[in-house]
């Protein structure tokens, strides 16, 4: 089985400066950005929500939400979903799952730490960045001081820790047929420790406009 491999593709996307919190911690920050109407980088909008209710980036690069799916319009071009793909979206109380048609899709699941839904405004941008880039405090085999958090370490799944607005979350992603943990937010405990040990904090992702 491929090993899972998704923090190189965010790192490629961090721009990481010199600034430090009051606790002297480097504050590192993605140019990925999004809120529920779009999906922005630091230059410019990769997605906006469209009038007929699409999430559109280029005339070949349009998603939207159909019942319990995301799909994308169009079969021409490269795109965050295969031609004739979906993804279904399968909600849970404490979060959100998203699961490809294709066989080689990540699973994504995000779980909450208050224990409540992500709001269904969220859905589709959310699932768009983790796609593009997303970044927090991720857990894994190849991530320094993961083994901080107490979460099982496997090669074929990852973890990532952000903040949503003013709530906690964690993002769970693994290969389809892995056989991963059970997908929980850690703790802020858990998340506190890797933070101490890598001496590092992330803005968060989530930046509505004014």
């Amino acid at each position: 089985m491929a090993r899972l491999q998704v923090v190189g593709l965010s790192l490629l996307l961090v721009a990481s400066g010199c600034a430090h919190d009051s606790e002297g911690r480097r504050i590192r920050t993605n140019s990925i950005s999004f809120d529920e109407h779009s999906v922005r980088n630091g230059v410019g909008v990769l997605y906006t929500l469209a009038e007929d209710g699409s999430w559109a980036g280029s005339p070949s690069d349009r998603y939207v939400r159909v019942g319990d799916e995301i799909q994308r319009v169009g079969s021409f071009g490269g795109g965050l979903i295969r031609p004739a793909g979906s993804v279904a979206i399968e909600r849970r109380p404490d979060g959100v799952q998203y699961v490809p048609s294709w066989p080689s899709g990540r699973i994504w699941t995000f779980v909450t730490a208050d224990g409540q839904p992500i709001p269904g405004n969220l859905e589709v941008p959310l699932y768009l960045v983790a796609q593009i880039g997303l970044t927090g405090t991720w857990i894994g085999l190849h991530n320094p001081h993961s083994e901080l958090a107490g979460v099982p370490l496997q090669p074929d799944c990852q973890t990532v820790l952000f903040d949503l607005g003013q709530r906690k979350v964690a993002g769970w992603v693994a290969l389809q047929g892995a056989a991963c943990p059970e997908p929980r937010y850690p703790g802020p405990e858990a998340e506190a420790r890797v933070v101490a040990a890598r001496n590092e904090v992330w803005e968060p992702q989530f930046r509505p406009q004014p």
